[in-house]
């Protein structure tokens, strides 16, 4: 039987509400505000530190936090990135400031005071909710951290709106985990801190130490399916991380929280125009298994076949579409920080993952895919794709043969099944090298938990072809001299391909570049009789972190094909542990040296040569009206005696929009600048009191003060245009997700 994990669908609690939260968050806050006032100096107060005069501050202070702050994040989550989150203490600073304003018996004595006793009062209260254990606890037995989900679909009216709450919820899983694991630990302080959270929120599973790696697989499955899909790649890669992490990490190829069925029901309907027990002769309600974009559901078509039915995760598109969004956004601000993150170009690579990403929440594509994958792979003996039920499918449902399989790297139930693993294993060689290097239609991420061994005849089955490249025949021939260069351990040679796959995106020097790689990788390729060395796994991205070191881009889609050949070589690596990576090679090698003949026929050539002749030709026709059209103006323009030359300035529309932006920003501070004059002078003026123009000294102070704040954001504003208009690039790409 198919080995996944089944989460059993816990009926939701009603949620009240945490009376002992808060009472100690109250308690606290009366604790934080005396010591400001306390040792602050410059505070004029009238309530002689009182304690029923504290606790009425700390009421006003409490609810600025529950009603006033949201706003404020939520309206400043864009500056967040851009001021490497120095917003968050502006916004503590503006709570303390309106606590001054409302309280009526508080002054300041300058600004000073107020942008201090702001950030201190936030920091005590930061340091108090993580040390008395206020935020929830993260309980690994409940699957992590799990808050109700946000209502606010009011003003979800805009991608924007979405990905200010998107980053807005980020940040709040950031702060839980990041305060969780400050505090957590064996001393005394981190026991106290356990037994007031147990007390606090009541927790089904005894509070225990959250070890590192099983604190992060708990972040990124808390963060959402975006992150889990990253941590899903980051596993497929973790050979060379501890094996705590790499088990952990595992797990968030199949360890993923299910949703309710009510909603999988919905969707169903939505999809397929009826319900799930109409469709099907049987459906079963609990899910088979869940990964990060949808879950699985057994189930039985009325002819009685066996299926495995796909459904998406509700909501997914809002929040991956924001989620890639943010990230673009921090890997952009990222590239205009550090020579780094410029040089490997992170805002393409990010963005080109989420348009994948992206891409995969559309099954009618995965639909295609599975079928061109089955015809690449039918020559391939013992490889094949799950067949699609296309009557019972569509953009967010897909219904798929079932496989009674377990994983690729399950060597237990492999054996015990009685197959051969070294066949599988050469199995998985024949086909990464039939869709890599002869079809160059490859799928993309075939990690463990998407390469499954059928239990019933031994077939090695590709899951999940959401995830697909495609290499140009020139792309693939140069793969193949690359695999030889590693394989002959031709160091140069591997330099030479590596160098001719990429484009240089600064000034480079071949001859440092050469003797870099050289130096680099002659140990891996010339290692002592008998060493186990990942090939693909570990020199070609060794290979490639000195390439662009060096200056030079490799192209995406061979960066692709790069991890599904190390990811072919791993599972290879878990099913035959013999194996070595120049077994790896050296089996790739016969398979091409086999399949090649097989492909390369002359129907096949002739087609090729027929299909390439009707392209070129289609785009000779599809020139001749405007070469004929450029001949005569040409002939035109030289009887004149001249020639018209065109300009193109289409790419200072966005620059000429800036510079206006930021020059109706400085006409804004100068009238600012002449209200502020102009209120200040008239709230100085004495000798008004009793008189009818008692009331302009208060307009002024009130004008003054509005007019302060209008400056302030008008210069934070400003800032935040000057930084984006250093680099607009990639601004339609991102508008377009």
């Amino acid at each position: 039987m198919t080995e996944v994990l089944v989460s059993s669908e816990k009926p939701q609690r009603k949620r009240r509400v945490n009376f002992r939260v808060i009472m100690v968050r109250f308690m606290m806050d009366i604790a934080f505000i005396t010591i400001v006032l306390a040792f602050m100096p410059g505070f004029r107060t009238e309530l002689d530190l009182q304690l029923g005069s504290i606790a009425l501050l700390a009421v006003i202070y409490g609810l600025l936090n529950i009603f006033v702050r949201p706003v404020l994040d939520l309206l400043l989550m864009p500056f967040v990135v851009q001021t490497y989150g120095l917003v968050v203490m502006l916004v503590d600073v503006v709570i303390f400031a309106l606590l001054v304003l409302l309280s009526g018996s508080l002054e300041a004595s300058s600004l000073w005071q107020i942008l201090v006793g702001g950030v201190a009062l936030g920091l005590l209260r930061l340091s108090g909710i993580g040390f008395l254990g206020l935020t929830p606890p993260i309980v690994p037995a409940q699957g992590g951290l799990h808050l109700q989900r946000t209502e606010l679909g009011f003003i979800r009216f805009s991608a924007t709106a979405e990905e200010r709450l998107r980053l807005l919820r980020v940040r709040q899983m950031l702060q839980f985990h990041g305060i969780d694991a400050l505090f957590d630990g064996d001393g005394s302080i981190a026991r106290f801190r356990r037994r007031l959270q147990t007390w606090l929120w009541k927790p089904e599973f005894p509070l225990e130490r959250v070890p590192p790696p099983v604190r992060f697989r708990l972040l990124l499955q808390d963060l959402g399916p975006t992150y889990v899909k990253i941590g899903q790649i980051i596993s497929s890669q973790a050979r060379t991380l501890p094996i705590e992490w790499q088990e952990e990490l595992e797990k968030l190829q199949s360890d993923v929280a299910v949703f309710p069925y009510k909603q999988a029901r919905e969707r169903i309907i939505d999809e397929l125009g009826a319900p799930p027990e109409e469709l099907y002769a049987t459906f079963d309600e609990v899910p088979l298994a869940a990964a990060s974009l949808a879950q699985v559901h057994r189930a039985v078509l009325h002819d009685g076949r066996d299926v495995a039915v796909k459904i998406q995760r509700p909501d997914i598109h809002a929040q991956l579409r924001s989620d890639v969004r943010i990230l673009v956004r921090m890997s952009q601000a990222m590239e205009r920080r550090t020579r780094w993150a410029e040089d490997m170009d992170l805002a393409g690579i990010v963005l080109e993952f989420g348009t994948t990403l992206l891409r995969e929440l559309d099954y009618t594509i995965e639909a295609y895919n599975a079928r061109r994958l089955t015809r690449v792979l039918e020559s391939v003996e013992g490889v094949r794709v799950p067949e699609v039920v296309y009557e019972l499918s569509s953009s967010g449902v897909l219904t798929l043969e079932f496989i009674n399989g377990v994983k690729s790297t399950d060597s237990a139930a492999i054996d015990a099944a009685g197959f051969d693993r070294e066949v599988l294993a050469d199995r998985i060689v024949r086909a990464a090298v039939k869709m890599l290097v002869i079809d160059g239609f490859f799928h993309g991420d075939p990690h463990p938990g998407n390469v499954f061994v059928d239990l019933d005849n031994g077939d090695m089955v590709m899951l999940d072809t959401g995830m697909v490249g495609e290499l140009t025949f020139q792309q693939r021939i140069k793969l193949g001299s690359l695999l030889m260069a590693v394989r002959n351990g031709d160091v140069r040679g591997l330099a030479q391909t590596l160098k001719s796959l990429s484009k240089p995106y600064r000034e480079t020097d071949d001859a440092q570049y050469y003797l870099d790689f050289e130096r680099g990788l002659t140990p891996y390729l010339d290692p002592p009789p008998g060493q186990k060395v990942e090939l693909v796994g570990k020199v070609l991205p060794l290979g490639l972190d000195i390439l662009q070191q060096a200056g030079y881009r490799f192209d995406t889609q061979l960066t692709l094909a790069m991890k599904s050949m190390a990811q072919a070589e791993a599972i290879t690596h878990a099913l035959v542990p013999s194996w070595t990576g120049a077994d790896f090679m050296e089996r790739s090698l016969e398979a091409g040296k086999e399949q090649v003949p097989e492909a390369i026929t002359t129907d096949v050539v002739k087609d090729a040569l027929m299909r390439q002749a009707s392209f070129v030709a289609r785009e000779a026709v599809e020139q001749l009206p405007s070469l004929q059209e450029g001949a005569l103006k040409w002939l035109t323009n030289l009887k004149k005696g001249g020639f018209t030359v065109e300009l193109d300035t289409s790419d200072l529309d966005h620059h000429v929009s800036a510079l206006r932006g930021i020059a109706m920003m400085f006409t804004l501070g100068i009238l600012i600048a002449g209200l502020l004059t102009g209120s200040a002078l008239a709230a100085g003026i004495g000798g008004l009191e009793g008189s009818a123009l008692e009331p302009v000294t208060d307009i002024a102070a009130a004008t003054f003060a509005i007019s302060a704040a209008i400056g302030m954001i008008a210069v934070l504003v400003l800032l935040w245009r000057l930084f984006r208009i250093a680099k607009p690039r990639r601004r339609d790409a991102l508008d377009r997700l």
